[in-house]
């Protein structure tokens, strides 16, 4: 039966972190975009989004803005079916700028009531959302556990940490202070040094556009005896710029902020070395990170699902419910709840289990739902829509 959005409200909210450092950012508040999208038969939708002026170019109020004036307006009254128009949301890009921070709100929202049934989705829509015969009712791929920077005893702590849980994919954040760089990875490789050799662990770096092109390689190809497998974003730099740094570097090179639409997508896959970070907020939403889950997965890319630093509970079911629905990844970063935040907005709160592992969240919709309480506490609603 065809539904239609009759009305959206807008939240800012802000949830105090533990604490989180890397080359781009310090995070001691996660700052997010909330949408709760009303439909005609009185059922609701929650989506989430995280934007990183410096990954989209956007921010919390040119996605509020885009919300309320580009997207409502293309998509408020109009029907959506089971599947047929839900999957199209919206573009990708709006007058030569990239708004994909504020697609995923919207479009999480309004898939939220593709998965009232999860599991009778029509082998149609499910082949065109995410390239599967069925719907993954377990999740094989653990939850990397992110090691952020900073000083020697707080990645040592960190990571002992990680170790107690039974995590041993490890991704360390490095920036331009090459000293601490070499502590932090003195650590993990005191720690983690013979089940890397062996790989029984895996070690990947994201240095989050910290390094200089020209340096770059040659640091890239240092960080192979500490047993490193790949470098995220070793610079900023366009999806071309990128490829050509690759193909100076003896180690993959993972894209992130370089990677944003398809087009740019369509670049990387001319250095297949390249691997890929996907991400919800960074990519569209599900119907955006989907397709190019299946790009990747159907050109042999190695690709990671990723997540933005304070994701709360609606984002972290989001992510699940990908994870259901499309190609396996290499790698999944996410999940983390109230092992980074203090609080969250929805009940429960959902973070991995020991060892990383998440399961699949049983249930009507994300498999999650919303506190209105946690909401009032750590959020203020900015704007409502109306069709």
């Amino acid at each position: 039966m065809a539904v239609r959005p009759i009305r959206m409200d807008i939240y800012r909210t802000a949830i105090p972190t533990r604490g989180f450092m890397h080359a781009a950012a310090e995070r001691n508040v996660a700052e997010a975009v909330v949408v709760c999208v009303e439909f005609d038969d009185g059922q609701l939708g929650w989506g989430e989004t995280l934007p990183r002026e410096y990954v989209t170019g956007e921010t919390i109020e040119s996605v509020v803005d885009d919300l309320a004036c580009v997207i409502w307006p293309r998509w408020a009254g109009v029907a959506m079916g089971n599947g047929e128009t839900v999957t199209e949301i919206a573009p990708a890009v709006h007058e030569l700028r990239c708004i994909n921070a504020a697609i995923c709100a919207f479009d999480i929202a309004c898939m939220r009531r593709l998965f009232d049934r999860i599991q009778e989705i029509s082998p149609e829509v499910l082949a065109e959302l995410g390239g599967r015969a069925q719907v993954r009712r377990e999740l094989d791929v653990p939850v990397s556990g992110v090691l952020g920077a900073g000083r020697r005893r707080n990645v040592r702590r960190r990571l002992r940490a990680m170790q107690w849980w039974g995590m041993d994919q490890i991704k360390l954040k490095l920036t331009a202070d090459e000293r601490q760089g070499a502590e932090a990875l003195q650590v993990v490789s005191g720690r983690l040094g013979k089940a890397l050799r062996s790989g029984r662990a895996t070690l990947r770096v994201d240095v989050n556009g910290a390094w200089d092109a020209a340096s770059a390689p040659e640091r890239i190809t240092a960080l192979k005896a500490w047993n490193v497998c790949a470098v995220e974003q070793p610079v900023y730099g366009s999806a071309q710029d990128l490829v050509d740094l690759a193909r100076k570097c003896p180690l993959p090179l993972i894209a992130d902020e370089s990677l944003l639409t398809e087009a740019d997508a369509n670049v990387l896959l001319t250095e297949p070395r390249i691997w890929w970070n996907i991400r919800l907020s960074k990519n569209g939403g599900l119907v955006g990170a989907l397709k190019l889950a299946r790009l990747a997965a159907s050109r042999g890319v190695t690709f990671i699902i990723g997540c933005m630093v304070g994701e709360s509970g609606i984002l972290s079911a989001a992510q699940r419910r990908m994870l259901q629905l499309g190609p396996g990844p290499r790698f999944v970063e996410g999940n983390y709840g109230r092992w980074l935040l203090r609080g969250d907005l929805t009940q429960p709160s959902l973070r991995f289990g020991y060892g990383g592992l998440l399961r699949t969240r049983p249930g009507e919709g994300l498999g999650v739902q919303v506190d209105r309480r946690k909401l009032a506490t750590f959020g203020q609603r900015v704007k409502t829509c109306r069709a």
